[in-house]
């Protein structure tokens, strides 16, 4: 049997600080303090860059699986009377798509502009033999 502890705020209140110093720690030995960086601006830069890469990261996920697509589909805006386009499925409506992955990278603060960048991998990338 395995021992379960209940989490309480006694035991976060203790464990909370020595993440936060190990965290510290790893950090400065990742990305170490520049020599010729004024010292008195040590501080602000550590500060500054703990927000931005935590920030770079917070906005990276990796997803798996079937997506709905629907081709049909446009907004009055996006319409063109000269353009058509020729597909075999376009009168279908939505469908599902097979399975992709897909790597994201989002900008994880919300006064970001909207816009992202998507890497779908190649199907056969993630096949299983």
């Amino acid at each position: 049997m395995g021992y379960t502890q209940r989490i309480s705020a006694a035991l976060l209140d203790q464990g909370i600080p020595s993440l936060v110093e190990a965290y510290d720690k790893r950090f400065n030995q990742i990305f170490p303090y520049p020599l010729d960086f004024p010292v008195q601006d040590k501080q602000k830069l550590q500060d500054f860059s703990k927000a931005i890469t935590s920030n770079l990261l917070g906005g990276v996920g990796f997803f798996y699986g079937n997506s709905v697509v629907n081709k049909k589909f446009s907004y009055e805006w996006d319409e063109d009377d000269d353009i058509t386009v020729e597909d075999e499925d376009e009168g279908k409506g939505a469908r599902l798509t097979p399975p992709k992955a897909l790597l994201t990278a989002t900008p994880s603060r919300s006064f970001f502009p909207r816009g992202f960048y998507w890497c779908v991998l190649a199907p056969d990338h993630h096949s299983r033999s």
